[in-house]
This record gives C-alpha cells, sequence and structure tokens, in this order.
C-alpha cells in the first residue's frame, strides 16, 4: 500500500514537472497587478495537479463515480480556459451550474431531497466554488486549506465510512506535491482557477454526501474560516456598492500580507491550523457532531472576533 501511494505521489510529481516546463514555454503567466498580493511573474494552473489526481483514482478504482468525474472535468477545463485567457462570467457561472447539476445527479440528489431544497444547495455549491476561488490569493493558502479539509474527512472516514477513501488520499497526494512549488516564499507555481475551483468543486461533493447521509447542516463548519472571511468582505463590498465581479483585496488575509506585511505562508498556516482546529474540537474528537445551538453560537462569537480584529487593522492603517 505505501509503494503504491508513493508511486502516485512520484507520479504527480512528474506531472507537475512536466506541466512547469510547459507553461513556461507556453507563458501561463499570473501577471502581478495593483490587485495582487505577489510581486513576481509566476506560473499559474498548477492545480491541474487536482483533478489529475481525481482521474488516476477514478481510472485505477473501477470508473466510480463517473457523472462526478465528468462534471468535475467541465468545470476543470473552463478553469483552465480561464486561467489562460478571460472568459465570460456568464460563461464560467453556467459551466460550475451544470457541474453541480451533475455532481448532484452522481449522489442522486434529485430522488433524495424535496424541490424546495434545490435552490438552497445550489446557492450553497455556487457559493462556495467562488469563495475559495476569492481566497486563493496567496502562497500556500488554497494547498494547506486543502490539506486540512480532506484530511480531516479522511479521519471522519475512520469512524463514519461515507466517503470514497481512495480519492481522499489520492487528492491529498496531489495536494503535498502542488505545496512543493507553492509553499514557499517565491512559489514556482499558484494554483489558478482551475486548482481552486476544482477543489472546491470536491469539497462540495463530499460535503452533500456527508449531509444526504445524517441530515446535519452543522457540517458547513468544516470551511468555517474561509465562510467569515469571505462573507463578512461580501457584506462590506456590498454596503459600498463595489461590484463584487471586480479584483479587490480587502479580505482579512490581504490586509495582513500587504498592510500589516506578514509572510504569505505564516498567514496560510494560521489560517490552517484554525480550520483544524475547529474540525478537530467540534467533529474529530467527539466523533459526531457539534449542537446547532452550540455551532451557532461559535460562529457568531468567531464573526464578531473577525470583524473587531479586521476593523482595528482597518483603523490602524487607515484602510476603508
Amino acid at each position: 500500500m505505501i509503494l503504491s501511494y508513493l508511486s502516485i505521489f512520484l507520479f504527480l510529481l512528474l506531472i507537475g514537472l512536466v506541466y512547469y516546463r510547459l507553461a513556461r514555454k507556453f507563458g501561463v503567466w499570473d501577471l502581478p497587478n495593483e490587485r495582487s498580493s505577489h510581486r513576481q511573474v509566476t506560473i499559474r494552473g498548477g492545480g491541474i495537479l487536482f483533478p489529475a489526481a481525481a482521474i488516476i483514482w477514478w481510472l485505477f478504482f473501477d470508473f466510480q463515480n463517473t457523472w462526478m468525474i465528468i462534471g468535475m472535468l467541465w468545470i476543470s477545463s473552463i478553469s483552465m480556459l480561464d486561467d489562460i485567457y478571460t472568459l465570460s462570467a456568464k460563461l464560467r457561472f453556467g459551466v460550475q451550474f451544470l457541474a453541480l447539476t451533475m455532481a448532484f445527479w452522481d449522489l442522486e440528489v434529485f430522488q433524495t431531497v424535496d424541490w424546495y431544497q434545490l435552490p438552497i444547495l445550489y446557492f450553497f455549491g455556487l457559493g462556495i466554488i467562488n469563495a475559495i476561488n476569492f481566497m486563493d490569493g496567496i502562497n500556500g493558502i488554497t494547498g494547506l486549506y486543502g490539506l486540512v479539509f480532506f484530511a480531516s474527512l479522511m479521519v471522519v472516514n475512520t469512524y463514519s465510512p461515507f466517503f470514497q477513501d481512495e480519492l481522499l488520499h489520492y487528492e491529498v497526494l496531489a495536494i503535498c506535491v502542488f505545496l512543493l512549488f507553492n509553499l514557499r516564499k517565491k512559489a514556482l507555481m499558484f494554483a489558478g482557477d482551475i486548482g481552486s475551483i476544482t477543489l472546491a468543486y470536491l469539497m462540495i461533493y463530499f460535503l452533500t454526501k456527508w449531509y444526504l447521509a445524517d441530515g446535519n447542516w452543522t457540517i458547513i463548519m468544516f470551511l468555517l474560516i474561509y465562510g467569515v472571511d469571505v462573507t463578512a468582505t461580501f457584506v462590506r463590498r456590498i454596503q459600498k456598492r463595489e461590484k463584487l465581479t471586480e479584483p479587490h483585496r480587502t479580505h482579512l488575509y490581504q490586509f495582513l500580507v500587504n498592510q500589516v506585511k506578514i509572510d504569505h505562508v505564516i498567514i496560510a498556516l494560521v489560517y490552517a491550523l484554525l480550520q483544524g482546529a475547529i474540525n478537530f474540537g467540534f467533529f474529530i474528537l467527539p466523533q459526531g457532531y457539534p449542537e446547532p445551538r452550540t455551532a451557532f453560537a461559535f460562529m457568531a462569537v468567531l464573526g464578531f472576533a473577525y470583524l473587531f480584529f479586521k476593523n482595528w487593522i482597518r483603523k490602524k492603517y487607515l484602510l476603508t
């Protein structure tokens, strides 16, 4: 088993190295601009490793969950094209909707849930996809956060076996390979839309599968740290009547990088460790779920703490 995983790791590393050379040759660059949190020209699209790992799993394990894999191919392909070119938001949103539909079909969502729940599932699904994409802005944050998510599910799967264990293992291996290129002061590659959106798609797939099995909404806390940052930033931008589709640098992690001047990797580690602590304290340690009232109270306290800290930074550094 260890030899098998080592082989997969080395094969994914080979894919990463080949992609790095091809991206350099064909100029798949992420060019810094006034909204960026980096200053070096860097290869983008390194997140191609994440769909690659899922496809390898699909090929090796009897072509399971084909509809989900097809949806992943759609969403990762359009995201890769968006990394190279600039595609319209309507096209990207349409493909995301189609990919979610395929994932839901694979999970038999349409046969399981009541019709009035479907808009809620689509709303959260599309929201999570774009939220995780928005949060992909500094070295290491997407890889480490994804590593915490999938590693936590691996632990959950030991006492509540809801998930395809090997797929979780393959994605963890892909993330570890990606972090070799990305978790450093000067990243060699960024995940790009193909990376962040593919990870988000797989996260939604597993969370939906979990929800259908147990019906407990508190599992959304597996994405709580990202959720607080994205939601609070989104609400403030609405209040300021900013165009939500335009790039910006107003997330807390961006303030910490650009104004406070904390190293990218340190902030990425803090975000990942905070989420890991939540997963461990509320799910893994008790091998269950938090009470809904406890979960809601914790989310409210975390939200207030976030707003207090962000407002303090905004005032200290005279930010709008």
